[in-house]
């Protein structure tokens, strides 16, 4: 290569980091807020629902309850425990979003019983008191302030006079997640610089145009070590008189893998589009509850006791009884936290201290058996095409903590693309669904771009993913100042 057609490229390459550098710059400084944002969030002061001792010898049946209010269909029932002496239903009827609560004892309706208990919740999450309760209301949708990566809707939203704002779900009695102005605010600058999106929902073209920017950059990052090794000994080009260049020039080669890694996962996540994840909202009928399968669900005192679907119909689900054991740990509460790792509470080998009753015929249920109807409902397979289940108690692997739920149980089928089907049994939905591919570019995701491989602490983990996404935006910064000097 000549010294004329050097220069060519050494202008096509200014040139095109110019053009290119403003989005490696909001990429940077925005990798550098991530971490800075999972640190400063709110924390709350429990992280588990508050314990419940259901003793329900004296309870009016549920299903009676049904036929006294006269409920033929409903989607949700939860034993709940408002006050150490009031235990209530909490009845959630079809295509509705606030539930009603029954006195177990009178069978009559409780008024407000939602919102006194999400902030019943919510005070108990935060350690704050009712006097500090500004609002509470009913989230049906996505917003800035609860962006779509919480996953859980609809939730309560319970503002406080100190300015934070906890999101309870009140059907499983956890913690979705809390936020202030100030996460909010990062949240919104993180997604505005690293995602390009302003609001919670992507606009037309936009992973069209971030992919064709990332193949943009990886073409300047070879550009630049190529050139960078045809001009080093260069003698019309040695930089022991310019400072600047001579830094910009070698902490490029010296980031460059950085580099690589970073825009090679970023573009196979961009590029791997995963289906969302459907939804399905269950109708039971009151008449298929027998008197039978609640004195079985009730003939000792329990933790929690709620319907759930084994089967999936579009106007008529199979109904079991979900009963968690009393005096044993409880199912998922928070889920806001600093380590993604500390979100589980059992032994990964642990089967969860819950059993099925079926609600029509009494008969003990095999709840990994029963997951596997219910994933075959879900996807209309035959229960031939689905293969072993297991139980999923702490978030790692293809299933992460952007899941939300545990604990889970993983179907594995037979078709062609290895899909697996996580299922919360708690709740009955579809918790993650995940491909060959998916769990691919998850594994590239994580080892790549989020460096989980490292074996050291999260916190020491996310300050050298700061520096060094820190020392990209300034050999950017240093590149532009070169630019404008020339």
């Amino acid at each position: 290569m000549n010294a004329k057609q050097l220069k060519k490229l050494l202008s096509l390459h200014r040139s095109f980091g110019t053009v290119l550098g403003i989005l490696v710059l909001l990429w940077a400084l925005t990798g550098v807020l991530h971490p800075i944002m999972s640190a400063t969030q709110p924390q709350p002061v429990k992280r588990m629902p508050p314990s419940q001792q259901l003793d329900l010898h004296t309870a009016i049946p549920a299903n009676q309850v049904l036929q006294l209010q006269n409920i033929q269909q409903f989607s949700a029932l939860q034993t709940i425990q408002l006050t150490h002496e009031q235990v209530a239903y909490r009845i959630l009827k079809p295509k509705q979003n606030i539930a009603e609560y029954y006195d177990s004892r009178t069978g009559q309706i409780i008024k407000n019983a939602e919102q006194f208990n999400v902030i019943r919740l919510a005070n108990w999450y935060t350690g704050l008191s009712k006097q500090q309760v500004v609002s509470a209301q009913i989230i049906t949708t996505f917003s800035d302030d609860y962006p779509s990566v919480n996953r859980l809707l609809p939730v309560w939203r319970v503002n406080y006079d100190n300015g934070l704002r906890a999101y309870v779900d009140p059907s499983q009695s956890r913690l979705a997640t809390l936020s202030n102005d100030q996460k909010m605010w990062m949240a919104k600058i993180f997604r505005l610089g690293h995602t390009w999106t302003w609001g919670d929902q992507p606009w037309k073209g936009q992973s069209l145009i971030m992919q064709f920017t990332l193949i943009g950059i990886l073409c300047l990052v070879f550009m630049g070590f190529g050139l960078f090794f045809k001009i080093h000994n260069r003698k019309n080009h040695r930089l022991r008189q310019k400072p600047i260049r001579f830094l910009h020039r070698y902490l490029a080669v010296s980031l460059s893998t950085f580099i690589l890694l970073w825009v090679i996962s970023g573009f196979y996540h961009i590029w791997n589009k995963k289906p969302e994840i459907p939804a399905f909202n269950p109708i039971f009928h009151a008449q298929d509850l027998s008197p039978d399968a609640w004195k079985r669900a009730t003939q000792h005192p329990v933790q929690g006791l709620s319907i759930v679907p084994i089967t999936f119909g579009l106007d008529r689900s199979h109904a079991a009884w979900l009963i968690q054991s009393a005096g044993k740990p409880q199912l998922q509460g928070s889920m806001t936290a600093v380590n993604e790792h500390d979100h589980h509470h059992h032994s990964k080998d642990m089967t969860p201290a819950i059993q099925m009753i079926d609600a029509q015929s009494a008969e003990d249920l095999d709840i990994l058996k029963q997951s596997k109807n219910l994933a075959a409902s879900y996807l209309n397979l035959s229960i031939h095409q689905l293969k072993q289940a297991t139980w999923i108690t702490s978030f790692g692997g293809e299933y992460s903590f952007i899941n939300k739920r545990l604990p889970v149980v993983k179907v594995e089928t037979s078709l062609s693309n290895q899909l697996r089907v996580y299922i919360e049994p708690s709740s009955g939905v579809i918790a993650a669904q995940v491909t060959q591919q998916d769990a691919l570019e998850g594994f590239s995701f994580a080892y790549l771009h989020k460096w989980t491989w490292l074996p050291i602490d999260k916190t020491l983990r996310d300050i050298l993913l700061a520096t060094i996404a820190g020392l990209i935006a300034l050999l950017v910064i240093l590149g532009f100042f070169i630019r404008a000097k020339r």
